[in-house]
């Protein structure tokens, strides 16, 4: 057939899981009205979703933490699994992430905590439909916008997704030898998250620190506290030391950038983070280690490896060559949907 039309359908919150929130691609643009970005921790996990799922444009989909929920689905989807290895299951069948998948009417989308990484997304195909608050779907839950009434999901939450057409599709058995090999490239990038240094660009606001503050920053080992969620991650380790103190006037804060107040420990700002904030700010994370950092759990120990900002763009632009890759290879996957055993049948 040359096209595929999926008709509306929804889903079910049977188990809410840990801490789970719709999030697209961040809400982008506002910051100077005082609005967080929020959108996904791990940019990499929920665009290649997207990919697998065939949407063009970045939709709502669901980040899991620690635990995903148990859904029920009514209708007809499309649905991948991408990110942490929470172990997906659709009717109790393990299955694979990054592989896009078909689901039937009464199926049952479940998996367990996780075994590595902190947050998994499962995708939609067209996208979970909520209201839009200045052109984005994403939760931030400080600030009670966006998402399902700007909270993470509750039992009994019903969430309807978007219909969509889709170009025709190969629907495989989900043995299929032939396209689980497909898949490894995929499968192979989210199996593992190194604990390689986080390289880390020095900012204007570094002369705010002494020269053996930064030594202190570069040369030791800290500790993710589980004082730590989407809005950032405070570290526990050495003491890094001000030339006078930490107070500066607010200026703007990005993802990735490490505040450190006057006790010394260093925050690294994330997703949900501030628009603003008064702390001197020591450098950034580079955008290419973001979404390993996004993915580390409490209790892991945390480098920082100093790098100019040439050698950052360096990075960038190989980073972004083999995303690039990366991301035309979940296109090419999205046209082949594996099925799973109904709960029906």
């Amino acid at each position: 057939m040359d096209k595929y039309i999926g008709k509306r359908a929804s889903i079910e919150i049977l188990q809410p899981g840990l801490f789970t929130t719709v999030q697209d691609a961040g809400r982008t643009g506002y910051q100077q009205y005082g609005m967080p970005v929020a959108g996904p921790m791990d940019i990499e996990s929920y665009l290649l979703g997207q990919a697998l799922v065939g949407n063009k444009t970045n939709v709502g989909s669901l980040e899991c933490t620690v635990l995903p929920p148990t859904i029920e689905v009514h209708g007809e989807c499309i649905v991948a699994f991408t990110g942490a290895n929470m172990n997906p299951t659709i009717n109790g069948v393990q299955v694979s992430r990054y592989i896009p998948y078909i689901c039937q009417d009464g199926d049952l989308i479940s998996g367990s905590v996780t075994e590595c990484g902190m947050r998994m997304y499962i995708s939609f195909c067209g996208g979970i439909d909520v209201p839009a608050i200045n052109g984005s779907v994403s939760t931030h839950t400080k600030a009670c916008i966006g998402g399902y009434e700007g909270r993470s999901l509750q039992r009994g939450d019903q969430l309807s997704l978007h219909a969509f057409v889709r170009g025709a599709l190969t629907q495989c058995d989900i043995t299929d030898t032939a396209n689980r090999l497909f898949n490894s490239a995929l499968y192979n990038r989210g199996g593992r998250y190194c604990h390689e240094p986080f390289r880390v660009v020095l900012g204007e606001q570094a002369k705010h620190f002494t020269k053996e503050g930064i030594k202190t920053f570069v040369n030791s080992s800290y500790v993710l506290t589980d004082q730590c969620d989407r809005m950032g991650f405070r570290l526990e380790g050495p003491e890094i030391a001000h030339v006078k103190g930490a107070d500066i006037i607010s200026d703007g804060a990005v993802f990735g950038s490490i505040q450190v107040p006057s006790n010394g420990k260093p925050i690294i700002l994330m997703a949900d983070r501030q628009t603003t904030g008064g702390y001197t700010k020591i450098g950034t994370v580079i955008s290419a280690d973001l979404p390993r950092l996004s993915q580390l759990p409490v209790g892991d120990e945390i480098q920082f490896e100093l790098v100019s900002i040439d050698v950052a763009q360096k990075i960038y632009r190989s980073y972004m060559a083999k995303w690039g890759a990366l991301h035309h290879l979940a296109r090419r996957q999205s046209r082949y949907v594996f099925r799973v055993k109904s709960s029906n049948s």
